[in-house]
């Protein structure tokens, strides 16, 4: 929801402030903010096939909102901010029931709705709470199958606003606030940056505060230089706008000067980019394998052409999530623009180039500066990974000219499943290497599609061995184990997702991820967990990406990790050089390392 739209909601959200429930702390074991990348997988892991986590009382229930209808609402400015979101719910058979909850939001924004001072609340309207239910988890029975009508309890909670106690994030709470300052700045070269700068770090969605640089508390308040121009989606129709409102990880609140509390960090796992395309125009169809130069090329706007790929010419679509997304970020940091710990020069080129903030916002069909034939490909923003994938579904059909489309987001099998199994979508290796299965276009692994035309073909439930969910990682891959070529570091787009908590949160956050990493070996495997899992042969992640220092844009550092449940960690990681844990480095022992942005090279190369 924009910014303007926001003022209608003043006076409810004030009045969500003061009548959060006094017991919902009985009954609310997680509410959770934040990434696209956990939001159905935990969901599942939550549910547990009607059996619940460890101490719920089966058996479990389910609810999820429409698209979009419920709000993340922050408090803190004056009118309240509210960002649309989509809800899960499961709750168990307890009197009264155990509840698990999550909005899913972009990254950023629920890593600021978790470090807002108040945090920010999740809640909606009697009307949006009282239906059955949408079923968004769209991986069939028994592992989720129809929803249930929410108790009247809790649709009570939810009518009231419920706080955030836990943000979901793809990306470091250090890369998120390096994000949000990048976004809520003006355009331009950073203080930092100088002569080496891309003059992309600020993003110019706020003019009041200098390029790259966070505003901070001042009595009396500022909140010109704390809120920011809304990104709105380019997507046709879509009226998704992701508010830039700022917020500190460490210190004191930007908007009331309270001091930001001790926070915990719960490693959950690692999940690949994937690069994923329309194929059924032409231009597109026999795209198999790209660079990060070439998609560079596509993505920067420099050559929106099926050229830049070496394939005959012909316009394309390119679809960019916003910079508040991790997707974005992490696809920004490992493809596009690695990150900016200057004085060394930037390496590659940003996603951001030649859209200039607020004016091209939405950035909704820019034509690329030096297509070689017909002039027709174009840029668009999407505001979330659902309209990413809808936008590559219907980049034929909702855009202009029938052209191919090419986007990108993190995989799951949920996310992905309105184009799975069909041969008119596909997904591609980066750098000759498979994202998902050991080698692409072949039957090696028994979850991979196979067979004439099927070469990249993305897989769904009906890939699986028996044809539906659950399935094991061992019955989907023939080493036993999910995503091989993230796992021996051969694969460079990916990122590992996290739980931000504090107070009694973080032991429910804890045990939810358990319970997911169980559930990603057992029954869909979305992701790589991030440790060994009891019960099971699966080791966990074996690497780790270097830490560095985040810095803004006067060349500041950027918080502090708070206390963690995994190996300790400080620092940025986003883009960090990928190292094997058997080395002997731990994220503690920061590294200057990112990876190189040559094609040909690659290594790291090393930050000062």
């Amino acid at each position: 929801m924009s910014r303007m739209k926001s003022i209608v909601a003043v006076l409810v959200g004030t009045a969500i402030a003061s009548l959060v429930p006094q017991g919902q702390a009985q009954t609310v074991k997680v509410n959770i903010a934040g990434a696209s990348a956990l939001w159905q997988t935990l969901a599942l892991a939550a549910y547990n096939n009607g059996n619940g986590i460890s101490g719920a009382t089966a058996p479990t229930f389910h609810w999820t909102s429409a698209s979009n209808a419920v709000n993340l609402t922050d408090t803190r400015p004056s009118p309240v901010v509210v960002d649309e979101g989509t809800l899960w719910v499961v709750w168990d058979s307890a009197s009264p029931p155990n509840v698990w909850a999550f909005d899913k939001v972009d990254s950023v924004v629920g890593v600021r709705a978790f470090f807002a001072q108040p945090h920010a609340n999740v809640n909606a309207s009697a009307s949006v709470l009282s239906v059955t239910g949408t079923s968004q988890i769209t991986l069939g029975a028994p592992v989720w199958g129809n929803d249930t009508a929410l108790p009247t309890s809790i649709q009570a909670l939810f009518t009231s606003g419920v706080l955030v106690g836990v943000a979901a994030t793809d990306i470091r709470p250090e890369d998120a606030a390096w994000a949000a300052a990048r976004v809520n700045s003006a355009l331009g070269a950073s203080v930092a940056g100088g002569s080496a700068s891309d003059g992309l770090d600020g993003l110019g969605y706020n003019a009041n505060n200098a390029a790259g640089v966070a505003p901070t508390y001042v009595s009396g308040g500022n909140q010109d230089r704390l809120v920011g121009t809304a990104i709105q989606s380019g997507y046709p129709g879509s009226t998704l706008a992701s508010n830039v409102v700022a917020f500190s990880i460490t210190g004191k609140d930007p908007f009331n000067g309270t001091k930001i509390p001790t926070y915990t960090v719960t490693t959950v796992g690692a999940s690949p980019i994937v690069f994923i395309t329309e194929r059924n125009e032409g231009q597109l169809t026999n795209l198999t394998n790209a660079s990060e130069i070439q998609l560079q090329q596509v993505f920067s706007g420099t050559n929106t052409d099926a050229s830049a790929f070496g394939l005959p010419a012909g316009g394309i679509n390119a679809f960019l999530r916003d910079p508040l997304a991790g997707a974005y970020n992490t696809a920004e940091a490992t493809v596009f623009r690695r990150p900016t710990v200057y004085p060394n020069p930037v390496l590659g080129l940003s996603q951001e180039t030649n859209v200039n903030g607020a004016v091209n916002n939405p950035l909704k069909g820019q034509a690329g500066t030096s297509n070689s034939s017909n002039g027709l490909g174009a840029r668009y923003r999407t505001g979330s990974t659902s309209e990413e994938v809808k936008a590559v579904l219907n980049s034929a059909t909702k855009f202009p000219n029938s052209l191919d489309g090419i986007g990108y987001t993190y995989f799951s099998y949920g996310n992905l499943s309105s184009i799975a199994d069909d041969a008119n979508y596909g997904y591609i290796q980066l750098n000759g290497v498979d994202p998902i299965f050991q080698t692409y276009g072949s039957a090696v692994d028994p979850g991979q599609p196979s067979g004439a035309g099927l070469a990249g073909e993305l897989p769904g439930a009906a890939n699986v061995p028996g044809g539906a969910f659950p399935a094991a990682e061992g019955t989907i891959w023939k080493n036993g184990f999910s995503f091989p070529n993230l796992r021996n570091g051969t694969y460079r787009a990916w990122s590992l997702f996290r739980l931000l908590s504090s107070g009694s949160a973080t032991t429910n956050a804890a045990a939810l991820v358990k319970a997911s990493n169980s559930y990603v070996v057992n029954d869909v495997p979305d992701y790589v967990p991030a440790i060994a899992v009891a019960g099971t042969t699966d080791l966990g992640l074996k690497l780790l990406r270097s830490h560095y220092q985040q810095l803004d844009g006067n060349g500041n550092d950027i918080g502090a990790a708070g206390v963690e449940n995994s190996p300790t960690e400080k620092g940025g990681d986003q883009g960090g050089s990928i190292l094997p844990t058997t080395i002997g480095v731990t994220t503690y022992q920061q590294t200057q390392l990112v990876q190189s942005g040559t094609q040909d090279n690659l290594g790291p190369v090393v930050r000062p």
